[in-house]
C-alpha cells in the first residue's frame, strides 16, 4: 500500500466522517445545516448584486443551492472561475491553479469551493489517492460553510472506493447516507448501489487481486518502479496462481465446472448519475486531460513543473507531482 493510501487509512481512525450517526446517535452531527444567511452576507461583502442574490435565492428554492452557490462564488471571484474552468475543460493546468488558490487564499469560502473542485479534478483524472487527501481536507477544515458538504462527503467515499479501500469506502458511504438524509436522490441511489457492490466483493478473493493490480498500475503510471511496486507485482502473480489452483481443486472435487450462483467476479462499477445534472452534480467521465497534456509544448510542461516547486506547500506539491507523473507516463507510452 502506498504512503498516500496509508494516510487515507488514518483518516477514518481520526474520524473525518466518523460513523457518528451509526455508532452513537447522541453525538453531535459535525455537519450543520447550510447557513444561508452567513453565506449571503459573505457574498454581499464580495460585491454580490441584488440580482445575483435573487438568482441564488431561486436556486435554493429549486433545490439547487450547491450549484447556485458555486455559480455565484465563481462570478464574484475571478481566480476561482478561471481555475475551475481550466479543471472542467480538461486543461492540465487546472489542478495546479486550484491547488495554488486553495493554499494561498485567506477567504475560507473561496478555499472551500476551490478545494472541492480540486478534489473533483483529481478524481476525474484517475488519481483517487490525491482526491481522497484533498476531500479529506475539505471535510475537516471547510465543512459548514457552503452547500457542497454532502457532495464532498459523497466523492470522498467514491475516491476511497477507487483507491480501492473497500472497508473504509463502505463506512464512508454509510456515513454519507445517514448524515445527509436530504441529499438528492440521484446521489443517494448511487451511494447505496456502490456500497452494496463493495460489500459483495468481500466474499471474493479475486477482488483483492484486482485491487492490487489497480494500485500497481497507478504506481507504474506515476513512475514508482522500485522494490515496493515490483514486490506487489510478484505478490499478485502468486495470489492469482493460488486462487487458480484452489478453483481447479474445487472443480475436481465437484466433478464439473463451478456453478454460476456465486458472488459476481466483476469489480464495483463507477455508477453514473442521470444525465442532465450540472457540473456540481455530475458523475460522468472526466474531460480528456491526458490528451490535453499530450499536446502541451515542452516549455508549458516545464513551466508547470517549476510552479510545483515554487508555488505550493510540500504536501500539495506531492499530491500534484503524482498527478502529473501519471499524465507524463501515459504520454510516453
Amino acid at each position: 500500500m502506498s504512503a498516500r493510501a496509508l494516510r487515507c487509512a488514518a483518516i477514518f481512525a481520526a474520524g473525518v466522517l466518523g460513523s457518528l450517526a451509526a455508532q452513537d446517535p447522541a453525538r453531535e452531527n459535525p455537519f450543520k445545516p447550510f447557513d444561508r444567511a452567513a453565506f449571503e452576507a459573505h457574498v454581499a461583502s464580495l460585491g454580490a448584486s441584488e440580482e445575483q442574490l435573487q438568482q441564488f435565492a431561486k436556486a435554493c428554492a429549486d433545490g439547487q443551492a450547491d450549484l447556485g452557490a458555486d455559480t455565484l462564488m465563481r462570478a464574484l471571484v475571478v481566480d476561482l472561475e478561471d481555475a475551475a474552468k481550466l479543471g472542467e475543460s480538461g486543461d492540465p493546468r487546472g489542478a495546479l491553479a486550484l491547488a495554488k488558490l486553495v493554499t494561498s487564499t485567506q477567504d475560507v469560502y473561496v478555499r472551500a469551493h476551490a478545494r472541492y473542485h480540486l478534489g473533483r479534478v483529481l478524481l476525474d483524472g484517475e488519481d483517487p489517492e490525491g482526491a481522497t487527501e484533498v476531500l479529506r481536507d475539505y471535510l475537516r477544515s471547510d465543512r459548514n460553510k457552503t452547500p457542497l458538504d454532502a457532495e464532498a462527503a459523497f466523492f470522498f467515499a467514491s475516491a476511497l472506493a477507487d483507491v480501492p479501500m473497500r472497508e473504509h469506502a463502505v463506512a464512508a458511504f454509510t456515513d454519507y447516507l445517514e448524515l445527509f438524509p436530504s441529499a438528492p436522490e440521484r446521489f443517494r441511489a448511487v451511494a447505496q448501489q456502490r456500497r452494496a457492490e463493495l460489500e459483495a466483493q468481500f466474499e471474493s478473493p479475486l477482488h483483492d487481486v484486482a485491487d492490487e493490480m489497480k494500485r500497481c498500475e497507478r504506481d507504474l503510471k506515476k513512475l514508482r518502479t522500485g522494490d515496493p511496486t515490483q514486490g506487489m507485482q510478484k505478490d499478485i502473480v502468486e495470489k492469482l496462481q493460488k486462487i487458480i489452483e484452489e478453483m481447479e481443486e474445487r472443480e475436481k472435487q465437484a466433478g464439473g465446472s463451478p456453478g454460476g450462483n456465486g458472488p459476481s467476479q466483476s469489480p464495483a462499477t463507477k455508477s453514473a448519475l442521470p444525465e442532465g445534472a450540472g457540473r456540481i452534480g455530475q458523475l460522468g467521465k472526466a474531460p480528456p486531460v491526458g490528451e490535453r497534456w499530450d499536446v502541451l509544448k515542452d516549455r508549458d510542461r516545464e513551466e508547470i513543473g517549476a510552479d510545483l516547486n515554487t508555488g505550493l506547500p510540500s504536501r500539495y506539491r506531492e499530491i500534484l507531482e503524482g498527478y502529473y507523473k501519471r499524465l507524463n507516463r501515459a504520454k510516453n507510452k
